[in-house]
């Protein structure tokens, strides 16, 4: 009897690379690039969306505050004409519906500031770059905005009106565009 262990046929392969090519394969390193644009695109794309909302935040503020005070410069005529004894609609004749008109805030609240828009368009605003005041003066620092504001009033009897106003603007590709209404009544 032959008591001898044999040892199991093992097969050795040779390493199919060479022991001088050490190194990336193609795929390696297209998967690192691609990795590493991964890390470096999708925050500057939040980054870049981050600042457009901004900006149309930014804007959409000013108009919210552009719209409030025609209502507040509509309501001060009111108010005024009442105080002197006026019709109490005096000077907001010329924005009864079907027309459109504009109010131009800077100058003396007397005098007549809510004018008939051409073709029931309205230009847009001005603003002046060393007060911050926005009107529809040109020329010295004054710039345009892409703020269009219109003002349309609907007599609804002879002690009620309905007033509207619509702020349109672009903020790069978007166009946006609200309306605020209120009605105003004759407290005399």
């Amino acid at each position: 009897m032959d008591f001898t262990i044999k040892q199991p046929n093992i097969i050795k392969y040779k390493n199919s690379k060479s022991k001088s090519a050490v190194g990336f394969t193609m795929i390696e390193t297209l998967v690192a690039i691609s990795i590493l644009l991964l890390a470096i695109v999708g925050p500057l794309t939040i980054a870049s969306r981050g600042i457009v909302s901004a900006a149309f935040a930014r804007d959409q503020i000013t108009a919210f505050h552009l719209a409030r005070e025609a209502v507040e410069l509509i309501r001060n005529r009111r108010d005024t004409n009442i105080i002197t004894n006026s019709n109490w609609i005096n000077g907001l004749n010329t924005c009864f519906s079907p027309g459109a008109c504009k109010v131009e805030p800077v100058g003396d609240i007397t005098q007549n500031i809510f004018t008939i828009c051409s073709n029931g368009v309205c230009p847009v605003l001005n603003r002046n770059t060393s007060t911050g005041i926005y009107g529809y003066i040109s020329g010295g620092n004054w710039i345009e905005t892409p703020f269009t504001r219109t003002i349309v009033i609907d007599n609804i009897n002879t002690d009620e009106i309905s007033i509207s106003v619509t702020i349109s603007w672009s903020t790069g590709v978007l166009s946006k565009s609200f309306t605020i209404r209120e009605n105003f009544l004759n407290w005399q």
